[in-house]
């Protein structure tokens, strides 16, 4: 999307310079969801549902862009669903970084994940070149297809980390409550000790 945004512009009919302009709009509008998603994401102290949602919304505006290709729509249609496209993906991305050093819990751990997270990212562009081959000018129709399903693939992909995450917190609680019942006769000092350890016991976010 980043790179190809005003080449898709630009095959709607728009000379380049207003391609260039009309991309603008999108970027400002994730821009601004962005960071409302930050903020509530952050409040609310939960990423998969937040990235389900812009996945689904990614999704749909994908899928709208197809379909009005497909059906030869007016353009103003696939503009359009540039919107929810764009605010979807980047919403999404940058809730994919931050739950991977959410969910790290050592220094190396959050390191070799933004690695891991560059190279992913940099394979972007390669596979857009192949998505958006100039012989399926100026709809694409294929290339944002297989965009909406990989969008649908990442809600499930989320849906079932969020399954994965969850169970591992609650076997981290039972197994951190039954060590808690077992020091009841325990020393004291010792036992004072081992709750506070307890205590900081590194949960996963959901």
């Amino acid at each position: 999307m980043p790179v190809f945004l005003p080449t898709i512009i630009h095959e709607m009919g728009y000379s380049s310079i207003s391609s260039q302009a009309l991309s603008a709009p999108p970027y400002l509008f994730s821009f601004i969801i962005v960071l409302l998603t930050a903020y509530f994401s952050d409040r609310l102290r939960t990423r998969s549902v937040f990235i389900c949602v812009h996945a689904l919304s990614a999704a749909a505006g994908y899928a709208l862009i197809a379909v009005a290709g497909a059906y030869e729509l007016p353009s103003a249609y696939r503009y359009i669903g540039i919107y929810p496209a764009a605010a979807g993906f980047f919403s999404a991305i940058m809730l994919i970084i931050t739950w991977t050093l959410n969910n790290q819990e050592s220094d190396e751990g959050k390191g070799t994940g933004v690695a891991m997270l560059n190279v992913i990212g940099q394979c972007g562009p390669l596979l857009g070149t192949r998505l958006y081959p100039h012989r399926d000018a100026p709809y694409y129709v294929r290339g944002m297809a297989v965009c909406a399903g990989f969008m649908l693939l990442v809600c499930v992909l989320a849906l079932v980390l969020r399954l994965v995450l969850g169970r591992e917190n609650a076997r981290r609680l039972g197994t951190g409550r039954a060590e808690r019942e077992a020091q009841t006769d325990a020393e004291p000092l010792v036992g004072g000790a081992q709750r506070r350890r307890g205590r900081g016991q590194f949960l996963f976010m959901l």
